[in-house]
């Protein structure tokens, strides 16, 4: 009757070890985030108080897998330097680089004249600038 517990036992320990080894917790990709320069920005210049306006911002990615992830923003005053982070999706990359556009939305509540940086290098930018003034 020990024997049998013993091998009971045994078998449960295996098996156990035998599932616990065979997870897929490493078929998970990793997500890797990174700066992206900007390369153009379109859209317009004006805008009245509270009003929504659209750029379209033009980007470059490593390879076909570089997909856009979230603007990062820094304000001063009437100021904005923007940078664009972009994230690695899939596993099947290849290593063409590529060009990329995304929309950055834009409302300012008071009026005057609005300066947005978006990063192109590290001491560069392109610059946008939008004048922004009372509903008529």
């Amino acid at each position: 009757m020990k024997n049998l517990r013993l091998k009971a036992a045994a078998l449960v320990l295996f098996v156990t070890a035998g599932l616990a080894s065979c997870s897929n917790d490493d078929d998970t990709p990793t997500i890797v985030t990174k700066k992206t320069f900007v390369t153009e920005v379109t859209g317009p210049t004006t805008a009245k108080l509270n009003e929504e306006i659209a750029l379209e911002v033009t980007y470059a990615v490593e390879n076909n897998c570089g997909v856009f992830n979230k603007f990062i923003e820094t304000s001063a005053e009437k100021t904005k330097t923007i940078e664009v982070e972009t994230k690695q999706e899939g596993t099947t990359c290849d290593t063409t680089p590529a060009t990329k556009k995304t929309t950055y939305k834009f409302k300012a509540a008071t009026e005057g004249t609005y300066i947005l940086n978006f990063k192109k290098s590290e001491t560069e930018f392109v610059t946008q600038t939008i004048t922004v003034s009372a509903a008529s």
